[in-house]
């Protein structure tokens, strides 16, 4: 069994155009499921074309095709009326996902700094990876990620709305068939995001735009090309400086 990962704090990419109204009035922005799904377009770094999916297999399954099935009147009718229709097999394919259209939900991602032990580091926060793909973006690091989440949950509670919140899994793209997903997994090619997500379950989501108030209290600018000391004070508290 894997040892259980403590979240200590968060890192927030925020695209630069974004970034001051970020820090002085903390506008926060929660996009939905179906836009992440839909970005994967423009920018495979922050859209996930399996984002909400129920169940996914990545490649060497069989696609075959039959005539409809209009009427039934049982489970077992059904079944047999699988069995015996005459199937055509059209041949392998590759990044199957299943999803139900009547989900969807707005989704916030933090980076997050977990640890199985004590932690005390100097180094980079963040993988290399991370640094190159989100180059159009500033960052800051969450000196108090209790009252950043107190202020997320009384925002989004105004709308009438509560969240959940959790670390995201990471599956393995394969032949093997993934299932019960939903909207804390993603393919293992994400891992290095090292996302925690809080999300809003609502089959009519749009984009929210939330302003929490200033966050220039609870958050520190960082660079994240650069390497940093940081050390645990307490259960809660944490130092953190840039490395000279």
């Amino acid at each position: 069994m894997k040892p259980k990962k403590k979240i200590i704090t968060f890192i927030k990419a925020i695209d630069k155009q974004y970034f001051d109204s970020f820090i002085n009035e903390g506008q926060v922005c929660m996009n939905t499921i179906k836009w992440f799904r839909e970005y994967e377009k423009y920018d495979s770094n922050i859209g996930d074309e399996f984002e909400g999916a129920r169940m996914v297999c990545g490649k060497d399954f069989t696609i075959s095709i039959a005539d409809p099935i209009t009427e039934y009147n049982s489970e077992e009718e059904l079944n047999e009326k699988l069995k015996s229709s005459k199937w055509k097999k059209l041949g392998k394919g590759i990044n199957l996902k299943q999803f139900d259209e009547s989900d969807n939900a707005n989704i916030l991602s933090l980076y997050a700094i977990t640890t199985t032990s004590d932690i005390n580091f100097e180094g980079y926060l963040v993988p290399q990876k991370f640094a190159e793909e989100f180059t159009n973006h500033r960052f800051v690091i969450i000196l108090e990620p209790m009252i950043f989440i107190s202020r997320m949950k009384s925002a989004i509670f105004e709308f009438n709305k509560s969240f959940k919140h959790g670390l995201v899994n990471y599956y393995t793209l394969d032949e093997n068939f993934v299932e019960n997903l939903l909207y804390f997994a993603k393919p293992e090619k994400y891992s290095y995001q090292s996302e925690f997500r809080l999300v809003v379950e609502d089959p009519n989501a749009v984009q929210r735009i939330f302003k929490i108030g200033s966050l220039k209290e609870i958050c520190l600018e960082i660079d994240i090309n650069k390497e940093y000391v940081f050390s645990m004070i307490n259960e809660t508290q944490f130092s953190i400086k840039q490395k000279n």
